[in-house]
């Protein structure tokens, strides 16, 4: 063999690996597949994208780009799919890289619908972030910090460091004053808290009691109405005949009124002659204007009972309720005071403008006012009031709130000769109104 046939056969060799390598690498291959469909898609920016990239869907290659143009302020990307690969409606596209240094190419997110992109059409592209990108967000990000930390040493100037030292020693003075008048009044506060308890339970066997005596109460009732079930057969016999006597009146009285109709009788001439009738509408209308006020009046009767904790003693008192107008009202009230071993009273008169209700008079004997506060439709009421005003060193103050669950039952809790400690005792009971 001569050595040009051996150079010649070298040179082939060689030229045959180079085409090998260049089909690997190059990714030339695309020139001997059949032609695709087009895709488009448009993004603000494909900073390192090149033509002829790949087109991949789940890592998979299904296509390559063909061209990139300029859309206006972004740009759009012209895509060749393979025939054999189908891309779904309403699929998005974005840019990615093999590895942090790698060629870029397009990543198709597949969409959920069940049709297919028809050649030419557009999907939609998301943003990306590059490096430099990054870059510019992070040095942002860093003369933010920087402005931050400037801004926090102007407002730790020597001003603000010394309101932040007095405000740290002030906290330290107001916990070492409330350690101290913990510890000189742990006593009184846990006799407070017993007495309190002692209170409650107190409380708690008077409803026990209270809800016992209902019960009883009931059950006599039942009784009674079991006894008398003959009585009540007697009485349904009683109201058949009443009934009758009704009917029979009913008809007396339609004949009396047709006999009115033709002028008959007196009420007939009454009706009949128009000079009498006005004379008795106007004695009516004086009749009717003397009535008014007295029947505009409304009466109420409430009786209470309030058990104090402290005394352990229970208070009872039964109120008769005046109203003369719906503002204006009369209150008298007899007071079983458990302390005098006596009965004391209270008179006292009131008028209420919209939720508030001064009133003034005879508080237990002794000459007081209060004043009330009625909100959530009269069903919760706070009320303050004093006497015994020449009592030394002060007055009585009282304050009390009652709430009623039921037109007819209210339930109170109060304070009583709260301005003097020696005195003051906390007060709970329970009412029952009569309208």
């Amino acid at each position: 063999m001569s050595r040009e046939l051996k150079i010649g056969i070298f040179i082939a060799i060689a030229l045959l690996i180079l085409a090998i390598f260049i089909f690997i690498v190059g990714d030339l291959t695309v020139l001997f597949k059949k032609p695709g469909y087009p895709l488009s898609v448009s993004f603000d920016s494909v900073a390192g994208l090149e033509k002829r990239a790949v087109v991949r869907v789940a890592g998979v290659k299904v296509g390559y780009v063909r061209d990139i143009r300029l859309a206006g302020r972004g740009s759009q990307v012209l895509m060749t799919i393979f025939p054999e690969f189908k891309v779904q409606q309403g699929s998005k596209a974005t840019l990615a890289a093999l590895g942090l240094l790698g060629e870029k190419y397009i990543e198709i997110l597949p969409g959920e619908s069940a049709n297919f992109c028809q050649p030419g059409e557009t999907i939609e592209g998301l943003p990306s972030i590059s490096f430099d990108q990054l870059g510019t967000l992070f040095l942002s990000i860093g003369n933010e910090v920087k402005e931050m930390g400037k801004a926090l040493r102007t407002m730790m100037g020597e001003e603000s460091k010394t309101d932040l030292r007095e405000t740290l020693q002030n906290l330290s003075s107001f916990t070492q004053d409330l350690k101290e008048f913990l510890g000189t009044n742990r006593e009184s506060l846990d006799q407070g808290i017993r007495n309190t308890s002692q209170a409650f339970e107190n409380f708690d066997q008077r409803v026990k009691e209270v809800s016992e005596n209902l019960d009883k109460t009931i059950s006599l009732l039942k009784n009674i109405a079991e006894e008398n079930r003959e009585n009540v057969k007697i009485n349904l016999e009683r109201i058949k005949e009443l009934i009758s006597k009704i009917e029979e009146s009913v008809r007396l009285l339609s004949e009396s009124l047709e006999k009115i109709n033709k002028g008959e009788g007196t009420l007939g001439k009454l009706i009949q002659e128009p000079e009498l009738y006005r004379k008795a509408e106007g004695a009516l209308d004086e009749v009717r204007k003397t009535m008014d006020p007295i029947s505009s009046l409304k009466v109420n009767i409430e009786f209470r009972s309030d058990y104090y904790g402290k005394s352990e003693w229970l208070k009872n008192s039964l109120t008769l309720g005046l109203w003369l107008t719906p503002k204006k009202y009369l209150l008298a009230q007899v007071i079983r005071d458990p302390w005098l071993d006596k009965f004391t009273y209270s008179v006292q008169g009131g008028r209420r403008w919209g939720n508030i209700s001064p009133r003034a008079g005879i508080i237990e004997s002794e000459f007081g006012a209060g004043i009330d506060y009625m909100i959530l439709g009269d069903r919760l009421t706070m009320s303050l009031e004093s006497f015994k005003f020449n009592r030394h060193p002060r007055p009585q103050f009282r304050f009390l709130a009652k709430y009623a669950p039921l037109k007819s039952f209210y339930f109170v809790f109060g304070m009583d000769d709260f301005t003097l400690v020696s005195k003051r005792e906390i007060f709970f009971g329970l009412g029952l109104g009569l309208q």
